[in-house]
Order: C-alpha cells, then structure tokens, then sequence
C-alpha cells in the first residue's frame, strides 16, 4: 500500500489579529490600550475582507473589535460622571479662595481699626465677581453687605434666586457678632453648579466654631456648609 501523505495543515493567517485580540483583553485593565486595540481590530477586519490570507482571521479581528467596543463604553460611562464631578469641583474652588481673602482682609482692617465690616468697601481687598454671591451680613441688599455675580458672563444664575436658596440658619450665622473690639465676622459665599435650585454654600469666620456635626471649625478655614456637587 502507498502511505497516505500526511494532511497539509490550514493556513492560519498573520499575526496581527491575534496579537490585538490578546492587546484588548490586557486593555480591560488599562483602558487607553482600547483605542488601539479598536484601530487595529478594525485594520485587521478590513483586510481580512479584501485579503485571502488574511480571511482565517476575520473572526478574531471581529471578537477585538467587540471587547474593544465594549470596554470603552463600560469605562466611558464610569469616567464621564466622574470627570464631570471634577470639574464642579474646580468650580467650588472660586468660593473656597475667595471667602480665604476676604477673611484675611477683614483681619487686616481689625489690626487697624479694632473693628469687622459688613461693606466691601471698606476693604482693602475687593473680589472679581464671578458665578458666586458673597454675603458680610444676613440682611440689607446684596450689594450693599456684599457682591452679586456677574450676570453678564453667567446668564443663567440668577443672584437673587441663590440668595434666596441660602439656609436661614447660615444667613442668621452671617455678619458682625457682639460689640467689637470682643466681636467676630462669620461671611458666606454661594453658588449654583449643576443646574438644581440648591446652591453650593461656604462659610468662613473669624472664630473658631462648630460645624452641623459638632466638628470644630477653624477660624479662617472655609467651610462647606451644602456641598452642590453631591447632593
């Protein structure tokens, strides 16, 4: 009998493919490895489409695509909550450094006067306005114990709407306390974030205090009294 001859082994296809399909499962680990992985998925798919060679792999090339797909959708839509939340979080930042002058201002005219001041003008130091409300004292027109925001760069705030959002125990804890010189200054700055009626409110006094929790407060330090962001 003649020896059969042994069977011609299929032909496998190039590399590539499979080296992308392994790259995309890696990049469920480290995301930014999916947008090549994809690209190459993609390459690999179109040439197994023209090229016969090619053709063995076109089912890996189609399994790359799809994990890449789907791992930037899942990643996407965890990153971009988060992302979002970061920037409110820089926006926070304009009340946080605003009220820290502003109290160092105050301090500076106590050192020459013995004496706050619920005015503005009567400081050294003056904000920017921006998308933010600062208050020196609960009552009287805003801009009189305070500033409004600036209206022309930010259309869709409105200061009296923020103003009014304030808790009344913060704009009951706001302004000059007992008779100077043995007096203190608690001041508040609020904003809007993210498009709800409750605003983003700080505060900052020249005392030490305590917070809605019984958490001791330095004097100086801003504190969140309604955080925007997560609530």
């Amino acid at each position: 009998m003649t020896p059969s001859s042994p069977p011609q082994p299929q032909p496998q296809g190039p590399m590539l493919p499979v080296v992308a399909m392994i790259g995309s499962l890696v990049g469920l680990c480290m995301p930014p490895l999916l947008l090549i992985t994809g690209g190459l998925g993609l390459y690999c798919y179109l040439k197994a489409r023209r090229d016969p060679a090619w053709a063995p792999r076109k089912q890996i090339t189609q399994m790359t695509m799809a994990v890449s797909a789907a791992g930037l959708l899942i990643f996407g839509g965890l990153a971009l909550p988060n992302f979002k939340r970061y920037q409110l979080r820089v926006q926070q930042v304009e009340c946080r450094e605003t009220l820290t002058s502003l109290h160092a201002a105050q301090l500076r005219l106590y050192a020459k006067e013995k004496r706050y001041t619920t005015r503005l003008s009567e400081l050294d130091w003056k904000p920017p306005r921006g998308r933010a409300i600062i208050r020196l004292a609960s009552e009287g027109p805003l801009e009189d114990v305070g500033q409004g925001l600036d209206e022309a760069r930010f259309p869709s705030l409105s200061a009296a709407a923020i103003d009014d959002a304030v808790p009344k125990l913060v704009r009951y804890a706001t302004g000059v306390q007992g008779v100077c010189p043995a007096c203190s200054i608690t001041m508040f700055c609020a904003t809007e974030l993210d498009g709800d009626a409750q605003p983003d409110v700080w505060t900052v006094s020249t005392i030490e205090r305590s917070g809605n929790r019984g958490e001791k407060i330095a004097g100086g330090l801003p504190w969140c009294e309604i955080d925007d962001v997560t609530q």
